[in-house]
């Protein structure tokens, strides 16, 4: 398994133990095991790992057709990558934050990278969004005394709203976008 592009490695406890699980990142991450070459590769032969994982990361790379066709050489075949992107979200350099994703042009790069896919979801519709960067916006703006209560008021909205938000809604408009593609056998 590779968690590529790693950070503080929040994935690795819901694996078990005797996987080889590599977490490769930039180089200076305590938590990598793995430091990534100067030009974003990893360094493991291809057809090498049986999955990819890849969580918020493809809005920090500067070349994200080269970032999956990486993630698709590393992958053997009939191995499994699951990504996780933007779709709305406010900036967050880490760091760099580079792009926003629709769910066409996601499932574009992957599909181009040689990938098929195999599920393609959005998480947190369009309306939670709106609700959530609305929270986000006013924060830090207001009295820390409100701050709890305006959370509370504001998450209860938004888990309503995205209660009540479509599957397929979601999968064209999300905060997030998430994917499971696979390399053919």
């Amino acid at each position: 398994m590779l968690d590529y592009g790693c950070a503080d490695v929040p994935y690795r406890r819901f694996f078990d133990e005797e996987i080889d699980f590599v977490a490769a990142d930039l180089p200076g991450n305590p938590h990598a095991t793995l430091e990534l070459n100067a030009d974003g590769t990893v360094p493991l032969a291809a057809d090498s790992v049986h999955a990819v994982l890849s969580t918020q990361v493809l809005e920090h790379v500067r070349e994200p057709g080269s970032y999956l066709a990486e993630c698709f050489r590393v992958l053997r075949p009939g191995g499994r990558m699951l990504l996780s992107t933007h779709g709305v979200w406010v900036y967050h350099p880490d760091p760099v934050d580079l792009w926003r994703w629709t769910c066409a042009g996601l499932e574009e790069q992957v599909r181009a990278a040689g990938f098929e896919v195999v599920r393609f979801e959005g998480i947190v519709g369009l309306l939670a969004t709106g609700l959530q960067l609305i929270e986000d916006a006013f924060y830090w703006r207001v009295h820390p005394r409100l701050r709890r209560p305006l959370c509370l008021v504001l998450e209860t909205l938004i888990s309503t709203a995205d209660r009540h938000q479509s599957r397929e809604s979601k999968r064209q408009n999300a905060q997030v976008f998430a994917l499971v593609a696979a390399k053919a056998p």
